[in-house]
């Protein structure tokens, strides 16, 4: 049995909607069950598991229908689903009354449910959320039959408000491969048997790197997993060291080298290093420069401690720069920060000079 395991699509989300690119990265995310379709197809997929939050909140019937059109397109694949804490069931909602095709099993129940394909020697166990909390795990302390089926779990959650979790005492149940959902980032775990894919498109400037599901196989020999990438769009952290030469121009010019064009890569810039104590850099200006999400500062002044330690003896700059100024190999964060503080504080009390600094 050829598997995919995908969770935590969040079909309805509009992430960055307020930048120039969302509009793309809005339309990537509602494409995103389409695409799995033709995955499917191309990789003549058994099954495909959704663990949890197909929807970014509980859908509409029109939603419900945009799905089945992609779940009918499936011709050979079988597809189960729960519902997580973010398109959970409410009574009566569109969701939970809703007629899926013939091929499309939703795990409905808040108690755990199951179901079997004899084919392929396997059985899929489940359940929905019927609210954003769910302090107790339905799977906790259950054993799957011993009937010679193989046994998949699909777990939303993991967290002390998302059904808490120990993967290992799972694992130890007799689970032969727990399909996890929620938690935005890939991670695999428990000798291969317990697997989160993180949103196949991410989401946030926060979920950095790549993204994509598992493709599985499992056979008499057991269970083989392969990640695959899947995502349009890519979030980085972009560190970018400057030196005291760095002006606002030439970092604006390496950027525009930088970025991707076709926006692709969304950059959330962090600068580095030591700068100009005259030079602050316009994080506004590097936004309008292309798909950056965001901009770090963290660069410190590049102050000659020479020519501010040789100040007239009572001078609060020179007290300061004695007292504070770290020492040969002395890279304390703490111990630096106070001293630019500082320095930014006594500088500005006297109305911004900064000719000695240099």
């Amino acid at each position: 049995m050829r598997f995919i395991h995908t969770a935590d699509l969040h079909i309805g989300a509009k992430p960055d909607a307020d930048r120039a690119w969302g509009p793309a990265r809005e339309d990537a995310v509602r494409h995103a069950l389409e695409r799995f379709a033709d995955i499917c197809d191309q990789e003549a997929v058994d099954l495909l598991l959704i663990a949890g939050d197909l929807f970014h909140f509980p859908p509409t019937e029109a939603m419900l229908k945009e799905a089945d059109a992609q779940f009918a397109r499936m011709k050979r694949t079988k597809v189960v689903l729960t519902a997580g804490n973010h398109d959970y069931l409410r009574p009566g909602c569109a969701f939970s009354r809703h007629a899926f095709p013939e091929n499309v099993t939703l795990l409905a129940g808040p108690q755990l449910q199951t179901v079997s394909f004899p084919e392929w020697g396997a059985d899929v166990s489940g359940f929905s959320y019927d609210g954003e909390i769910l302090r107790d795990n339905p799977a906790a302390g259950v054993r799957p039959p011993r009937n010679g089926l193989r046994h998949i779990l699909l777990l939303h959650g993991g967290d002390p408000d998302h059904a808490p979790a120990d993967v290992t005492a799972l694992k130890d149940a007799g689970w032969d491969y727990i399909a996890m959902g929620h938690v935005h980032r890939p991670s695999l775990n428990e000798a291969g048997k317990a697997a989160m894919p993180g949103t196949p498109e991410p989401l946030s400037r926060n979920e950095t790197g790549e993204h994509g599901f598992y493709l599985g196989e499992m056979d008499a020999g057991g269970l083989t997993l392969a990640w695959r990438r899947f995502s349009r769009f890519t979030y980085t952290d972009l560190r970018i060291t400057i030196t005291p030469e760095t002006t606002q121009a030439s970092l604006e010019a390496l950027l525009r080298r930088r970025l991707q064009t076709d926006g692709s890569e969304v950059c959330r810039l962090i600068l580095t290093g030591r700068r100009d104590p005259a030079v602050r850099f316009d994080s506004g200006a590097l936004l309008d420069l292309g798909p950056v999400s965001g901009v770090t500062d963290e660069t410190l002044p590049d102050y000659d401690w020479d020519v501010l330690a040789e100040r007239p003896e009572h001078d609060l700059l020179r007290r300061a720069v004695r007292e504070l100024a770290p020492a040969d190999g002395d890279e304390d964060p703490l111990r630096q920060k106070a001293l630019y503080h500082a320095l930014d504080a006594l500088l500005a009390s006297e109305g911004g000079k900064q000719e000695v600094l240099r």
